[in-house]
């Protein structure tokens, strides 16, 4: 499955960065992420809650910094495997910054997830809405937590959680 977008967030670039590389503090907006440890400079392990259609589990996953050069570069390639249905995820996020003035950023990603196991049985079509559902939720947390001290500016784009345009 590919997923991509571009969101507008009234912050600075450098805070936007700043959140996206810290992965305990990202952590804290995606939806369903019980732990996160720092292993060394790059690595990081956790565990998230997830439900797909009908079935929920717990994917234990392991997240590595493939690359990160501010603004334009970052890279992290994710696996994790369900408690209860034995699925494994695979994943490979791309992200990069725009300054659109000093107040404004657009981040954009590209996303892609592979599941194998139970869990990609219910198919591409709830794995994806699934996938946007916990997109949203992140896009409002980070918008959230770097918007505050914005002057409360909104921001004028939304999420697109699609095919890569």
């Amino acid at each position: 499955m590919k997923l991509a977008g571009r969101i507008e967030i009234a912050a600075p670039a450098r805070d936007v960065w700043d959140l996206m590389i810290d992965p305990v503090s990202l952590a804290a907006c995606v939806p369903g992420v019980q732990h996160v440890a720092r292993v060394d400079d790059r690595t990081f392990k956790g565990t998230i809650s997830a439900a797909v259609g009908p079935m929920e589990g717990q994917f234990e996953f392991a997240s590595t910094i493939v690359s990160s050069e501010y603004p334009t570069d970052l890279q992290v390639e994710t696996l994790g495997t369900d408690s209860v249905t034995r699925s494994q995820l695979q994943a490979n996020v791309q992200a990069w910054l725009e300054p659109l003035d000093p107040g404004r950023t657009a981040l954009a990603y590209r996303a892609t997830v592979n599941v194998n196991g139970r869990l990609a049985i219910v198919g591409e079509m709830i794995l994806r809405a699934t996938a946007g559902v916990m997109i949203g939720e992140l896009v409002k947390c980070l918008r959230a937590r770097l918007e505050a001290g914005a002057g409360g500016r909104p921001a004028a784009a939304d999420v697109a959680a699609g095919p890569p345009g």
